[in-house]
This record gives structure tokens, C-alpha cells and sequence, in this order.
């Protein structure tokens, strides 16, 4: 499943072939007169999750140790022990001294070009009675600075075998064919530990998995848009000669209307025409089957997928377009956002009301309201983190409703946050006590359903992989019973996207690198010192292909404070631009909270100049919306002269935007960018504007091509505006492809 991440898909026609004697028998891929259950729209998408698939080859060699020290590097204080084993006869033991220091035994691992990206790392372990050690072990690039990959919890085992465990390790294919090193690692001052059968297992991929990339918002085929139903295929067999990828689509009764067959690869795109479709409910199923006995040999949940009319999506209060922007009130949005929390030290402990007036009242910077400081930083969206995580929506205690009015009069949305609305959460509202989770979902539903100043719920935070079963369950009930809404999650970093795309509409990650600590990927991409700015280019660019461009990225960018440092400005513009660059459609900034926040610069540390910063750097992009939103043409730019400048082209009226970014830390001088032959009939005298940095640079325009150069500092950012006619015959080209992503 992962190894099909960064493979290019093998993009195939979208009709019912049978050639070169491939195919099954006619009955079984045969299609008939496409037509879905009728009835009441019900929002789609993956309707059950795979099965773990956790299988797979053990990477450390010696791990029962009983080569004795072979292929270990043991620190004073470490041996290998004959007398306490968990199985075999030699286990690692650490015995706590004075003159002991706290370094790890380790042990390498080389891994080829093919090796997998997922790992479960084990170890069983105890302690001596009564002592205060505490056990771990963790993975590391020995390539980066030797800087974690992932690590199991601390543990405090005591005298018994416990076996500690972190499934789910996923590396990012910048570490490809990097050496790793497990390390055991111990805390503590007396007694001793034990360490046997460290095993590093390498995550074999699923035999088949499938993701639905488009439709891309609820299963929803809109009949005013794309009529391509487009599937990705990843098949994990690392020999399947004779295996056949069918893919079909079922409509009314569970009877085939479209099928195609293809001869399995790792990684293929499938693609079916539903212009034919009536409007109704239909399933994609795939699977993998043997082409010669027609066994079947692997299969993949279902996706929902139901199309509807351009009503019915008009009486939406919030979709997804085709090129994964925000859709709200009818409006196409570059989602910029913030986190806030009203119980904060300096507005107030409380801040949920009944009505509406308490609201209005809540105090914010500068003077102003919450609600300005909103309006003042161009906040199109809110995800407030308490006191909303227990917020009251049934009446007549219902303190939600009146929020989302007065947001929708200031042309903001609200994201409800809901990942501690799960039985077994300490944090589920209280006033839910005796609600089932169906109950309490449903009830938020009907009460978020229809408003405008709703956009939807944020799912997850930071999650492990195995949150995942129940963040499903909740996403399935909201977007069923609130089909007009977008569920919204952010992971720790992008390697995991891929196991949670299918769990909510949108997705995140927060590089936060300010200041910050470097970190494996940091490294690898090239960083070497902080902060590492590029981690929010790298980063973003990863999370897109994740979800092979096909769902909305929204990143959380850093806007508090760390070890001393509150981003000026000129780091808050990198965050933005090298996130939109790199493929983002929305951003949210973390935040408007009081601990590290902008709340706490301006009363705690009396720096006004952050939320100064804030408001300019929320100006200059929000102006730049209409050009943001529309379709990138990167076929405009022929060439960039330095291949670490990265760029991102747009066209909005008579204006080629270019936005471009230098990726790595060092300066870069004399960078020219040259237009394709064409692209201007005519240019401005004045040059090229540098956007929001009051300077202009020499556009040379000749028969055959137009170009233009600059430098940039480490890690910089500039948007130029090009104030020029676009020539007719990429004019109507662009027309074209920016009312398709409509």
C-alpha cells in the first residue's frame, strides 16, 4: 500500500477492454444500462475500512542474541545475559551504575532500493523488582544525523516479560536506501533491564488496496462537473504474473453497469465515464482475481458513490470542488484559518452563550473584539479548541447556534471540534453522559446542518493509527447525516497520510519550524541548521502525493512562540507561499491560543508587532484569493535557471501570477525565469512587480520569449505579477481548464 504512494500511475482508458485474451469470462465483466438506486442523495466514500496488515519480515539480525553481541554495538554497562531470557537462551541486559552513562546498545539494519516504508518495531523487556528504570526502543537514520524515525512508549515493566510495541512506522521516500539503527535505550539510576527478541518487522504492502480519487467530496459525481470516475490501484504481490485488476461499478440490485479489466501492476490508475449515469447510488468495487482460473485472490471495501444534481449541490452549505477547493455559501475559498481558545488567560474562562450578544463581547487584541481581530486578519475559518470541545448544541442550552450566526455576519466558519466527542475520551462533554456516540454525533449534526456559519468538524489531532476505526465510524456518521459539511484532520507529519485519507474530507500536517529542533526529515531534505523552513515545502509536497493530488491539503503553519521566538514576518510569508507552492488550498495557523499564541505576545511578552505581522501577511495573501484559487499553468513558465527555486504559476484576469520559493538554505543570485514563446502579447515598461516588497525587476521581452531574473536570500519567497495580456491562444486554452475545475 505504501510502496504505491510515489509510484506514477499508469493512466488507462476508460472503456471496457478485452483484448489479447486477457479478460474473464464475458459474464463476469459485462455492463448493462447505468442506473442507481433512487432515492434520497446519501453521501459516499469508502463504506468499511481494509483489514490490518501488519505481515512481514523481521530486519534485525541477531535479535534473540543468541550470537551473543554479533552485529550489537554494546556501551559500558550493557552484556549479553545467559540467566534471564524471555525465550532461547541469551537476552540483553543494562545494569545501572555510577559510572554509567545513559547510551544506547544498538544495532543496524542496511536496507536496499526496494526496501518497504512501514515497520513495526517490538521488544520484550523487564526490570529488576523495585527498580526505577524505564525501557524503550527506537529507530533512527544513521544517513541523518542518526535523528529519530519512531520509537515505542517508556515503559516501567517490572519483574515480568512484557512486550512493548509501535506499529505503523512510516518513512517518507526522502529516506529511501538509508541505513537505519535500533536502539535500546534505558532511563533511570538502579537495578537492571532486560532486552529480548528486538525485532524490527518490516510492513508488508496489502495484496490490493484501492483509493476513490475522484469524486473527491463524499462520493458526490456532480452532474454539472467531471464525469470521470477515477480509482488508484496499488497491488502488493510482489509476483502476480498472472493476476487481472477488475474493477466494477454497480448501481440498483448490485448488477454490473461498468467494468474494466486490467492486467495488475503495482500501480495503475482506472478510469470509468459516468456521464451515462442517472442520477442515484452506486458502488465501485475492485478486487484482484487470477486470470486463468478466475479465482479471487485479493478484494478492497466498497466506495459510495452517488450522483446528483446541480440543485442538489447548490443547497450545499459547504463541498469540495473538482481541484480541491473549499466551496462555501456558493463560494469558491482559500481556506486561511486559525486555532483559538476563548478560555484564555487574558479574555475569558468561559465564553459560551445562549444568545448572541455574549459573543460579541469576547475580548481580543489590539483593542478590538474576537470577532475583529477576525475581520482585521482576513479570518475566513475558526477552529476553536475550548471551551467548544464541550459546547452545549441541544436547547434550550443550545450555545453553538448563536456562535455560527454571528461568525456567518463576519464571513467566517466554524469547525467544530469533535476528536474527544468519543466514548473513553476524558474530555467528551459532560452533559453527554448516558448519549451513545451515535446519539451524540447525530444530535451535533442536525444541530451544525444547514448553517451558514458551519463549514464542519475537525476529527483528529496529532493521532496514532490506531484512533483510526473510531475516527471512521464518527466521519461516516457526520458526513451521512450532514452531507453540506467538510471533516477536517492534521497528523504530526505527512508519512501517515496515506492510512488516513479515507477518514476525512481534508488533511493536514503542522512542520511548525521555527526555532524548532531539526528533525530526520529536516535533515534529508537538506536543512542544517534551524530553523528549517523547507520542512514546510517538503512537507506539504509529500502530504499532496499522498492523496495523489486528489483531496484537499490544508497546512497548519506556526504562529506562536518556541524557545524564545515568535515568527516575524518574514517567516510567517515563507510558511504561507512554500504551503501554497507546494499544493495547499488552505491554511490554518495555530494560533490564536494563549499559551505560546498571539494572545500571549501581546499582553504577556508587550510584542504588538506579532499580530502587526499577522494582519500584513493575512492582507497580502487574502488579496491575492482570486489568483490563488484558480487553476495552476505551469505550462506558461518554460524554465527556472536554478532547480531549487521552487514555483507555482497562476492566471487571474490579465495577470500571470508566479509565485516561487527558494527551497534550500543557502542564497541564490541571478535566478532568470523565461516565459514560453507566447505567453505576453504585450508587457509593461515598468517590469515585473515584486508583490508587497515595493520593487520592480526588468522584464526583457523579445520575438521569441519573455524573461526575468532575481536573487534570493535563504529559504525566501517572492510573488511576481506579470500586468500583461495573455495571448489569445493559451487564453483560450486556460478559459478552458479553469472552468473545468469550477
Amino acid at each position: 500500500m505504501h510502496r504505491g504512494v510515489w509510484g506514477l500511475p499508469a493512466v488507462l482508458a476508460a472503456v471496457h477492454f478485452c483484448g489479447w485474451g486477457l479478460c474473464a469470462p464475458p459474464a463476469a465483466c459485462s455492463d448493462r444500462s447505468p442506473s442507481g438506486a433512487t432515492g434520497d442523495a446519501i453521501a459516499g466514500g469508502l463504506l468499511q475500512l481494509p483489514p490490518e496488515h501488519l505481515t512481514g519480515k523481521n530486519q534485525v539480525s541477531n535479535s534473540t542474541f543468541e550470537e551473543g553481541d554479533s552485529g550489537r554495538m554494546l556501551p559500558p554497562c550493557w552484556s549479553v545475559d545467559a540467566t534471564t531470557v524471555h525465550q532461547g537462551q541469551h537476552s540483553l541486559r543494562f545494569t545501572a551504575d555510577q559510572g554509567c552513562r545513559p547510551l544506547p546498545a544498538l544495532s543496524r539494519v542496511s536496507r536496499g532500493p526496494n526496501a518497504g516504508r512501514s515497520y513495526t518495531l517490538r521488544a520484550w523487556v523487564r526490570i529488576t523488582e523495585g527498580s526505577n528504570l524505564r525501557v524503550r526502543v527506537s529507530l533512527h537514520d544513521t544517513k541523518d544525523r542518526g535523528f529519530v524515525l519512531g520509537e515505542t512508549d517508556f515503559a516501567s515493566p517490572g519483574a515480568t516479560w512484557q512486550q512493548i510495541v509501535r506499529e505503523h512506522i512510516d518513512l517518507l521516500p526522502v529516506h529511501d536506501g538509508h541505513p537505519l539503527e535500533v536502539r535500546a535505550e534505558v532511563q533511570g539510576t538502579g537495578g537492571s533491564a532486560w532486552f529480548d527478541d528486538v525485532e524490527l518487522v518490516e510492513e508488508d504492502p496489502p495484496a490490493l488496496s484501492a483509493f476513490l480519487l475522484y469524486p473527491n467530496f463524499h462520493g458526490f459525481l456532480w452532474s454539472n462537473g467531471p464525469q470521470e470516475i477515477r480509482v488508484q490501484i496499488d497491488v502488493g504481490l510482489r509476483e502476480p504474473p498472472t493476476a487481472l485488476i477488475r474493477a466494477s461499478i454497480k448501481g440498483e440490485g448490485g448488477g454490473t453497469v461498468k467494468c474494466l479489466e486490467r492486467v495488475a501492476r503495482a500501480s495503475q490508475e482506472l478510469d470509468f465515464d459516468g456521464s451515462s449515469f442517472t442520477l442515484g447510488i452506486y458502488q465501485l468495487e475492485v478486487e484482484l482475481v487470477d486470470r486463468r482460473s478466475g479465482k479471487r485472490l485479493a478484494g478492497y471495501p466498497a466506495y459510495r458513490i452517488t450522483k446528483v444534481s446541480g440543485q442538489y449541490q447548490a443547497g450545499l452549505m459547504n463541498y469540495i470542488s473538482p481541484d480541491n477547493f473549499l466551496v462555501h455559501l456558493g463560494k469558491k475559498r482559500f481556506v486561511w484559518g486559525a486555532y483559538d481558545r476563548f478560555s484564555a488567560r487574558f479574555r475569558c474562562r468561559q465564553c459560551l452563550y445562549s444568545d448572541e450578544n455574549g459573543y460579541l463581547e469576547i475580548p481580543g487584541l489590539a483593542g478590538k473584539t474576537t470577532l475583529e481581530n477576525y475581520a482585521d486578519s482576513q479570518i475566513n475559518a475558526e477552529m476553536n479548541i475550548l471551551p467548544f470541545a464541550g459546547v452545549q448544541v441541544v436547547p434550550p442550552r443550545d450555545q453553538l447556534t448563536p456562535w455560527l450566526e454571528v461568525l456567518n455576519r463576519e464571513g467566517v466558519g466554524h469547525l467544530q471540534i469533535v476528536n474527544n466527542w468519543i466514548e473513553g475520551s476524558r474530555s467528551r462533554p459532560l452533559w453527554a453522559t448516558g448519549w451513545s456516540d451515535m446519539e451524540l454525533w447525530t444530535r451535533l449534526a442536525s444541530t451544525m446542518k444547514g448553517k451558514p456559519g458551519g463549514i464542519g468538524y475537525y476529527t483528529y489531532d496529532e493521532p496514532r493509527p490506531d484512533q483510526i476505526p473510531a475516527v471512521f465510524e464518527q466521519y461516516k456518521v457526520l458526513r451521512e447525516q450532514d452531507p453540506g459539511s467538510v471533516d477536517y484532520g492534521v497528523l504530526l507529519s505527512p508519512s501517515q497520510i496515506f492510512r488516513w485519507r479515507d477518514a476525512s474530507d481534508v488533511l493536514g500536517c503542522d512542520p511548525y519550524p521555527v526555532n524548532s529542533l531539526l528533525n530526520a526529515d529536516a535533515v534529508a531534505y537538506g536543512a542544517t541548521s534551524p530553523p528549517a523552513m523547507l520542512l514546510t515545502s517538503a512537507w506539504a509536497r509529500a502530504a499532496v502525493r499522498q492523496v495523489h493530488a486528489s483531496r484537499p491539503i490544508w497546512m497548519v503553519l506556526q504562529l506562536f512562540h518556541m524557545a524564545g521566538f515568535f515568527p516575524t514576518y518574514e517567516q510567517m510569508k515563507m510558511q504561507a507561499y512554500k504551503a501554497i507552492i507546494n499544493g495547499a488550498t488552505g491554511i490554518l495557523w495555530w494560533g490564536f491560543v494563549s499559551e505560546r499564541g498571539l494572545e500571549a505576545e501581546w499582553f504577556e511578552e508587550n510584542d504588538h508587532q506579532s499580530y502587526l505581522d499577522f494582519r500584513r501577511i493575512s492582507k497580502e495573501v487574502m488579496a491575492l484569493e482570486p489568483a490563488l484559487t484558480a487553476a495552476p499553468q505551469p505550462e506558461l513558465l518554460a524554465s527556472v535557471s536554478d532547480p531549487h527555486i521552487e514555483s507555482l504559476v497562476k492566471v487571474q484576469g490579465n495577470r500571470i501570477v508566479i509565485f516561487a520559493s527558494n527551497f534550500l538554505p543557502e542564497p541564490t543570485g541571478d535566478v532568470t525565469f523565461t516565459l514560453v514563446p507566447g505567453a505576453l502579447t504585450s508587457g509593461s515598461s515598468l517590469g515585473v512587480e515584486v508583490y508587497s516588497e515595493n520593487r520592480r525587476v526588468p522584464l526583457n521581452k523579445t520575438k521569441s520569449s519573455a524573461m526575468f531574473s532575481d536573487s534570493f536570500a535563504p529559504y525566501e519567497v517572492h510573488v511576481y505579477i506579470l500586468n500583461t495580456e495573455v495571448a489569445s491562444a493559451h487564453l483560450g486554452r486556460l478559459n478552458e481548464k479553469n472552468s473545468a475545475h469550477e
